[in-house]
């Protein structure tokens, strides 16, 4: 099958060209932060690499902390710890042996942060379980817009593809464990949320763009419709 590509720019594919080609990502994190997110889940979202998914990260803090007067406590930042290291033990490939390693390193992190988090407050295995959840959602939607991007530039078999396609179903299975009764129900209408509010952003970024067209926006035009494409695919699995 014929795929077109964005446009070239001396022979090289260029990548967020434009800061505006990813506004529309900020946009559907910090929905996430107005929506209900705490500062405990933030975190979540530092796993993800590219650069402006680190950027949307700063103004969700900010937004948050302009939103929340009360500080945080020992007991935040411990919880908030103990997330960071849940996501990033289920997403490490445990097929390689330095993962193994880091894994057992993160085991033991998280014990010991479990023992501080008792000291604090005894019989915390349900506000544990509810912070490591919400973190673990918050990844999944994170990677699922990632990936929506990744699909515009690379087949679905391209290894950045199939390694964060890997990444979420590692996290599904660890969200599984937590709430074994139905996932679903967890995951399904945060993550279809996000994914509707960036769709929207999409919509509305391709509207802007028609109206002032010119050739030097066919790019951009083009990784849109590519992009909503592969959302709408994702926004099925979560509204079924």
């Amino acid at each position: 099958m014929l795929v077109r590509r964005p446009k070239r720019k001396s022979g090289k594919l260029v990548l967020y060209s434009k800061p505006q080609q990813y506004t529309q990502i900020k946009a559907a994190i910090i929905a996430v932060a107005v929506t209900g997110m705490t500062a405990v889940t933030v975190p979540a979202f530092a796993l993800v690499q590219p650069a402006f998914a680190r950027e949307a990260i700063m103004l969700v803090q900010r937004s948050l902390q302009n939103g929340n007067s009360k500080p945080e406590t020992k007991l935040d930042v411990l919880l908030r710890e103990l997330a960071n290291l849940e996501v990033e033990k289920a997403t490490l490939d445990v097929k390689h042996t330095s993962s193994n390693e880091a894994i057992e390193e993160i085991d033991a992190s998280i014990e010991a942060l479990r023992n501080r988090i008792d000291e604090i407050l005894p019989k915390s295995n349900a506000a544990i379980s509810n912070v490591v959840t919400e973190a673990l959602v918050s990844k999944i939607a994170a990677l699922e817009i990632e990936n929506s991007l990744l699909e515009a530039y690379h087949s679905p078999y391209a290894e950045v593809v199939v390694s964060t396609e890997n990444q979420i179903r590692r996290l599904w299975r660890r969200v599984a464990s937590i709430t074994p009764q139905n996932p679903k129900e967890v995951i399904n209408p945060v993550v279809s949320a996000i994914l509707d509010t960036e769709v929207a952003n999409l919509k509305a970024r391709r509207t802007s763009l028609a109206t002032r067209y010119t050739p030097d926006d066919i790019g951009d035009l083009l990784t849109i419709d590519l992009q909503l494409g592969s959302l709408a695919q994702r926004q099925a699995f979560y509204n079924s």
